[in-house]
């Protein structure tokens, strides 16, 4: 019994941990070992580089076995010359063209052990790569080994694209014109933030993993310093970058700056610990985003195309989500000056949401949301719409994110292992297109994942081989377009069917929309304090962002994490909105009056005035009038009380429900159940006083009866006796106890019963 309660706690912590996917495992591919590879040299075959390829990296054994005699070699496959040929070469095995010798990594691996490699391998002669001419050339790094069952098999591998500009001793060959290149740089996370910093409340974030990718080391950190170290502002390669950043991702770092809480397995709080990194963090970002071009995603890069296709379109919620750039430009954060262009989830947009974008210039889309000619890289305007879309370059794309052809394109992590392979590929992705692949006029738009995943090193290998390549006129870095939609050719926007599969589900974002309005409303009624200027927006915009996690890329394509998000906002809104409440009755019974007034305190524990109306609904026998002419108001971090004119029609004892609510029906904290008693008759009384009197007048009327058949009755008698007849004195009194008629000294006056002489 006490293992299965035990069982039960566990199950229920553990459904109250937050649905963020962790970074994902590391895929073994089947393969025993895992290969990670730090650097390759040179990245770029030049004229001056060395005549010999260097391969360094770490050689682990995932398995739970020994492997023995390690050895590995690097062979290459024939060169790339058309673009598929380039797509294989950045997924599949190349096809092997050389076999050079195997040389010693290590005698073995014991289970969990790993082991440093580092391969070298002449470009030219014998035992070599062999080659003797510019290209892009696919090469395998193969390492194979003999675990203890079974026999020798391949136990790891790598490939990646090496491109050759000259061989060793030859001129370099350039293109007639360089390629016009790009770089966005994304800085993107997970949702983290359960509750912004509201006033007169803390921020609360689900977990604490971003303290260490904000710190130096973790991913976002590495990838700022790097653009730092490599690509300063105001350099050539410098200003061909440009950040897309995710307004959420500051709006978190900044409340952890300002000092936060983190929200446990078991539901508590406790102090969070990554003050520092933000601070640091934040200061490292405006130091890298000076001067730069710097675009802002939706809000929690939230799916503009899901929300578009929600009821009624929700246009107020796309475009609160497009204000992420008022964000950006505010001083306190980073005070840059973001760019009117748009990216968004897959780079696809439908016809609702393009219609939804009265801000937005320019769009950055994949070429397959486009009806474009075969091969176009040229910007064109969106049929219809005042938008140029920019497209961007699938071949990078291919290069640069692992997992774009995969379920986890943008949900995940990526690339999940070796990032700076996916560097070393781009490498060889952008010689291509300069070269032998070159789209005339167009602009190579790069667009790594959206959680790009490369340590520091790997960002500054890709930075520096494209300095290298624009050294040498392979590439042009360009400033990321922004043309002017009117001087474009039209083309029709083509959304495609698999990026719709994975949207957030309409049930989900028609919930989310029904939060939104309990938000507006309470916006709608409230404003400024002049004792607490506080704006109603700080109060109501942070709620907003909340519900905006809940559609965020994060969760596309896993609706139940898209779901809990969306509960998880409305705990926020609930906790506001009660703090407007009608103060607890104490539950004592009232003695009405016919027109007694019910006192009713309303407490307001917002920094915003708030205007509150009450609903009260129908109870026989109460009249409550509550019109105050429209909505009263209540102060900011006040109170006020309420006198509710009433009209008991009866006796009785009654329940009234009373509650608080916006004029359109909001409602403020609970409803309230007022016990009341009353004494007052109301109608009955006249009919209580008819019945008394009319009881009065028969009973009186009754008694004169009475004493008129008393009076016949003794006249009766008294005729009834014979004359000169004589009584004997013993004979008893009159049966009604009246004197003798002949009694001397009695008086005969008519009197009641109750008023006789009894002597």
């Amino acid at each position: 019994m006490r293992f299965l309660l035990v069982a039960m706690v566990a199950a229920v912590l553990f459904a109250l941990v937050p649905a963020i996917p962790a970074p994902p495992a590391v895929a073994q591919g089947g393969t025993p070992t895992q290969l990670d590879v730090i650097k390759i040299t040179p990245s770029v075959v030049t004229p001056g580089a060395p005549g010999e390829v260097v391969v360094t990296g770490r050689l682990t054994n995932t398995s739970d076995e020994q492997i023995n005699n390690i050895e590995a070699r690097i062979q290459r496959g024939n060169p790339t010359t058309t673009e598929p040929a380039v797509q294989r070469a950045l997924r599949d095995d190349p096809a092997t063209a050389t076999e050079p010798s195997f040389s010693a990594v290590a005698d073995h691996l014991a289970p969990g052990q790993q082991v440093p490699v580092e391969l070298r391998i002449p470009l030219t002669g014998a035992n070599s790569l062999q080659i003797s001419q510019p290209g892009i050339y696919p090469l395998l790094i193969n390492i194979n080994g003999a675990p203890t069952v079974g026999g020798r098999a391949r136990i790891a591998e790598a490939q990646f694209l090496l491109p050759v500009l000259a061989t060793p001793g030859a001129a370099p060959t350039r293109p007639a014109q360089p390629t016009k290149t790009s770089l966005i740089l994304p800085l993107v996370d997970y949702p983290r933030l359960e509750r912004e910093a509201i006033p007169g409340m803390r921020a609360v974030l689900v977990d604490d993993q971003l303290s260490a990718s904000l710190a130096p080391g973790g991913r976002l950190y590495e990838l700022v310093q790097a653009v730092i170290d490599g690509a300063g502002p105001g350099s050539r390669l410098g200003s061909s970058l440009c950040f897309a950043i995710d307004p959420d991702l500051l709006i978190t770092a900044s409340a952890m700056r300002g000092g936060y809480q983190v929200r446990q397995p078991n539901g508590s709080l406790v102090e969070g610990t990554g003050a520092g990194a933000a601070t640091l963090w934040l200061t490292k970002l405006q130091e890298a985003t000076a001067g730069r071009c710097v675009i802002a995603l939706p809000y929690a890069d939230a799916d503009i195309v899901a929300i578009s296709r929600a009821r009624d379109g929700l246009p107020d919620v796309i475009d609160g989500a497009l204000r992420g750039a008022d964000l950006l430009r505010a001083r306190e954060i980073l005070g840059v000056e973001p760019r009117p262009v748009l990216w968004p989830i897959e780079g696809a947009l439908d016809e609702p949401a393009a219609g939804e974008l009265p801000r937005i210039s320019t769009a950055l889309l994949e070429p397959r949301s486009l009806q474009l000619p075969a091969g176009s890289l040229s910007p064109v305007r969106v049929r219809g719409h005042n938008l140029a879309a920019v497209p961007i370059d699938p071949l990078m794309t291919n290069a640069l994110d692992p997992q774009h052809d995969t379920p986890q394109k943008v949900t995940a992590l990526s690339p999940e292992q070796n990032g700076l392979l996916s560097a070393q590929n781009t490498l060889g992705a952008l010689v291509f297109r300069a070269t032998q692949g070159s789209v005339p006029g167009a602009t190579s738009v790069l667009a790594p994942p959206r959680r790009w995943n490369l340590r520091g090193d790997d960002v500054r290998s890709l930075l520096d081989g494209m300095r290298q390549l624009a050294d040498a006129g392979i590439i042009d870095p360009t400033p990321l377009p922004e043309p002017d939609p009117a001087t474009l050719p039209e083309a029709d926007l083509s959304y495609p069917v698999d990026a719709s599969s994975a949207e957030i589900p309409r049930p989900l974002v028609d919930q989310l929309a029904a939060q939104n309005f309990k938000v507006g409303d309470l916006y709608r009624s409230s404003e400024t304090e002049r004792s607490s200027p506080v704006d109603p927006g700080r109060v109501t915009t942070p709620l907003f962002n909340g519900l905006l996690h809940g559609v965020s890329s994060a969760w596309r394509s896993s609706p139940d994490a898209a779901r809990e998000w969306v509960d998880r906002a409305t705990g926020p809104i609930d906790e506001v909105l009660g703090k407007v409440r009608i103060e607890e009755f104490p539950g004592l019974k009232t003695r009405l009056s016919s027109d007694s007034p019910i006192p009713i305190t309303v407490v307001n524990d917002l920094p915003i005035t708030v205007s509150i109306v009450f609903r009260i609904p129908r109870v026989p026998g109460v009249e409550v009038q509550y019109d105050f002419g429209g909505a009263a108001t209540v102060p900011a971090n006040g109170r006020r009380q309420f006198l509710l004119q009433t009209r008991a029609q009866g006796a009785g004892k009654f329940a009234i429900d009373v509650t608080a609510t916006t004029e359109t029906g909001t409602q403020f904290g609970t409803t309230e159940r007022l016990q009341l008693e009353s004494t007052n008759y109301g109608a009955l009384i006249p009919i209580l006083t008819a019945i008394a009197a009319a009881l009065l007048v028969l009973m009186s009327a009754r008694r004169i009866i009475r004493r008129a058949r008393a009076r016949r009755r003794r006249l009766a008698e008294s005729t009834s006796q014979p004359t000169g007849s004589t009584e004997s004195t013993d004979s008893p009194a009159p049966t009604n106890g009246a004197p003798h008629a002949d009694a001397p000294g009695t008086a005969q006056i008519a009197t009641t019963d109750r008023d006789r002489n009894r002597n």
